[in-house]
Parts: structure tokens; sequence; C-alpha cells
């Protein structure tokens, strides 16, 4: 239907104010960019709860899903009647609290076994540091006598901290009268403490919540797309959302799966070897090996140093090991596990470890590789969607070979040609 010219001037005028006021707003949040930092910060710490009941609902719904089905629901269907409310809802709760428990049990279990080792091999790091610092200084007397240049620079940085005490003299002066605030940060950080403790048990309520209405949220998603968007758009985004779900899924269960047996394999052959601080290294090299490629470096290269100081022959037969470790990992049982859940090649996983890590530090390393998994995957489709519209449709093998594309027939032109 045509509309009359004065409401069509209207339509301009509501459209051209609305375009003015959205560039105002927006110049307003570059220029008060560090307020509206603040408050995104402020929303994120007051939500940090849910952030957390989020992440363990994700966590533990594979495992909730294996208990209701493999089960609960059978023992259930010779109790009650199938399809009735109480019938579903006796089973979710049922189910709940079964793999709460059993995911208690794994902790204490875990903490159980690895603690007393952990304390143990700290406690055995502070005894023989005396002895480890004594070792490094006659090496640094080595080095320094073999090497005269060294020393003089050494003592010519010494010289220079000398005479800087005077200076660090005046300024503790200035610090002590301030030792009021020292008192408000050391109370700051047990506030902290004990907010991050509250944000956790707050968060494991959530999980619970999430986990026994999680059919009922998606629903409610799904009807707020279809009711905002034209139904081939909300079809797309549910899509990607399906998408999102089995790399993310896949990926950060099996990962953790995976770190769980490299850490006890890690255990049992450093302890055939008599290797010192085994379970503080097995907890570092398990925990280090959930962040893909860099994972294990990270985890040994600290490792190692410890047992450097004991022993640096076991050193060597420890760096030895976490590289047959790593292979058999990568190679073999991360493969098995894992799967082809991510679909991209090693150069790309080491790409989007790079970049995650530069955004979002330990947490981008974690989730860049199934994030990019996902932007590749729909890439990928987007390019094949194109392509087949255009008659091209040819895998990325063909086109090697290809040297353009014909743009009147669409025909290949080949290389050899």
């Amino acid at each position: 239907m045509k509309l009359p010219w004065d409401k069509k001037y209207i339509c301009w005028g509501i459209t051209a104010f609305a375009t003015v006021a959205a560039s105002i707003v927006f110049f307003m949040i570059l220029k008060e960019w560090e307020t509206v930092g603040d408050v995104f910060a402020l929303i994120a710490k007051s939500l940090r709860p849910i952030t957390y009941g989020l992440i363990m609902a994700y966590i533990l719904n594979p495992l909730m899903n294996a208990v209701e089905r493999g089960f609960v629901l059978p023992v259930m269907k010779k109790i009650f009647k199938k399809g009735t409310r109480r019938f579903k809802g006796s089973v979710r709760v049922i189910s709940i609290i079964i793999t709460w428990a059993v995911t208690t049990l794994l902790v204490l279990a875990l903490v159980d076994l690895v603690v007393p080792e952990i304390s143990n091999s700290i406690e055995t790091l502070v005894q023989s540091f005396p002895g480890y610092a004594s070792k490094a200084l006659s090496w640094g007397e080595e080095l320094l006598k073999k090497n005269p240049m060294i020393l003089n620079y050494l003592e010519e940085s010494i010289s220079g901290f000398s005479t800087n005490l005077s200076d660090l003299a005046a300024r503790l002066k200035e610090i002590i009268p301030n030792i009021n605030t020292l008192i408000l940060g050391v109370s700051s950080g047990v506030y902290g403490m004990v907010s991050a403790v509250l944000n956790l048990l707050i968060g494991i309520i959530v999980s619970v919540y999430i986990l026994k209405d999680k059919e009922k949220f998606v629903a409610q998603i799904k009807r707020l797309f279809y009711s905002t968007m034209p139904t081939k758009k909300a079809n797309n985004v549910i899509a990607v959302c399906r998408l999102t779900h089995d790399k993310f899924g896949n990926f950060i269960t099996g990962k953790i799966f995976d770190s769980i047996i490299i850490g006890i394999l890690c255990f049992i052959i450093l302890t055939m070897f008599n290797m010192p601080y085994g379970a503080l290294v097995s907890v570092i090299v398990g925990v280090t090996n959930v962040i893909p490629f860099f994972g294990p470096f990270i985890g040994a290269i600290p490792s190692a140093l410890l047992i450097l100081l004991v022993d640096p022959i076991k050193c060597i037969t420890f760096v030895v090991i976490i590289i047959v470790l790593q292979q058999f990992d990568g190679n073999i049982l991360g493969p098995k596990i894992l799967g082809s859940t991510t679909g991209v090649s090693s150069f790309w996983v080491l790409f989007s470890i790079l970049v995650g890590s530069g955004l979002f530090g330990i947490w981008g390393m974690i989730c860049a590789v199934p994030l990019f998994a996902v932007i590749y995957t729909l890439v990928k489709d987007g390019c094949h969607a194109s392509l087949q519209k255009k008659g091209v449709d040819y895998s990325c093998e063909t086109f090697e070979n290809i040297d353009h594309i014909d743009e009147k027939t669409n025909s290949p032109v080949w290389l050899d040609k």
C-alpha cells in the first residue's frame, strides 16, 4: 500500500531522528568508554554466580544425561507410570542428586589422593631449598670463575643496588605511616576470597535449577528467536547454536577426560621412575594439558625446573617422558577421545590459540579452538553454498589444480593448460 506524502515524510523524519540519536549515543559511548567499561565490569561481577552455574551445568550435563537415561529412567519406569508430571520430575531430581553426589565424591577422592602428596612435595621442597640454594651458589661461583666479564657486570649491578638502599629506606618511612592502607588491602583480599566462595555456592544452586529445567529454557529461547526474527533467519540462528554446542561440548568434555587420563598416566610413570615431586608434577601436567598445543610446554617447563634442582639426570629423563607422553596423547589418545570434533588443521589450531590468548588470556587459549572451529565450519558451509549457486562446486583439492574459472561457462581452466 502506497503511503500518502504526509505519512511518508513522517517516516523519513522518524528514520532521520533515530539515525542521529543512534550516532549521538555511539559517540557518547566512545567518549565515555572507561565509564561504560566500568558499568559492564560491574554487570559481569554481579552475574558471576550465574556464569559459574552455567559453566558447571554445561560440564555436568553429559554426566546427568548418562545417569538419567542409563540408570534412573529404567528404574523409575517400574515405579511410576511413564508420561506423568510426577514421573518426569522425579526422574530429573534423582538424576541431578546422583550427578552431584558422584561429582562430589570424585572431587573429594581426588583431593584425598592428591593433596597429601602435593603437601609432602611442597614440604620436601621447602626443606631442601637451602641445599638447592647452596648448590645454585656453587654453580654460580664456577660460572663466574670461568667468565670474568659476568663477574664484573654483577659487581657493577651490586654497587648500583647498594647506592639505592638509602632511597629504599626513605620510601619505607613513607610507607609505614600508610600501614592502614595495607590493612585495608589485606581485608579486601579476605573479602574477595569469601565472596568467591559465596559465588561458587550460589553457582552450584544455579546449576541445579538450570539442569532441572534445561528443556524449558531452550524452548523459551527458541520461542524468542521465532517471535522476533523471520523463520528462515531463526532457523539459521538455531542451527549455529547447535553447531556451537556440538563443538564446545564435545571438545571441552573430551579434553577434560583426556587431561585426567594424562595426569594419571604421568603419575604412574613418574612413580615407576622414582621421580621427585611426582604428584605435584602430575597435577601440573594434567591441568595444563587442558590448554591445546601449548599446554604440555606450559606444564613441563616449571616441572622440569623442580626436578632439575634435585637431579639433572632425572630432569633429562622427565623431559623424555613428557615428550613421549604428549606424542601418545597427540597421536593416539587425543584423537580417540576427541575424534574430529574440531575439523581444523594444526596451523589453524595454533593460529586460534595465539589470537585467543592475546585477547582473553588463559580462557582464550582454552576456548579458542572450538570457537574457531565454529567460525571455520560456518565459513566453509557458506563458501560451499555460494559455489553451488554458481555451479562451480569443487573440493579444495580440485581447486589446487585450477588456474581460474571461465566467466562465461563457469568451467575450470586447469593449471597444466
